[in-house]
């Protein structure tokens, strides 16, 4: 995943995922922007959070909460895993390929 081109935050509103969705997983931490000033201004979103926001976005369509979308998202883009535990006996399989493909589509 890491030899893919950067990802812009308009991409990523672009795919589903609105601002206010974003705010409130910063809020909790599960996406870090590397300034997130006070009132009025402007986060700012390294590439690798928003390939986190991306896929978070993803498997909690798919029916994951959040905090769990977010642990499993964090272990695949920052520690390139590709087989992710995400509970007692449970182990999510995250295909790279399938990813880098539809990151392609328009």
């Amino acid at each position: 995943m890491n030899t893919r081109r950067p990802m812009t935050l308009n991409e990523v509103r672009k795919r589903g995922l609105s601002y206010r969705r974003l705010d409130f997983w910063a809020t909790r931490g599960w996406i870090r922007p590397t300034h997130a000033g006070g009132s009025g201004n402007t986060r700012v979103w390294p590439e690798a959070e928003l390939r986190i926001a991306d896929l978070m976005r993803r498997l909690t369509a798919a029916g994951l909460a959040a905090d769990v979308a977010a642990r499993a998202a964090r272990a695949c883009v920052e520690g390139d895993r590709l087989l992710v535990t995400i509970g007692p006996g449970v182990v999510l399989a995250i295909d790279t390929d399938l990813l880098a493909e539809e990151a392609r589509q328009p």
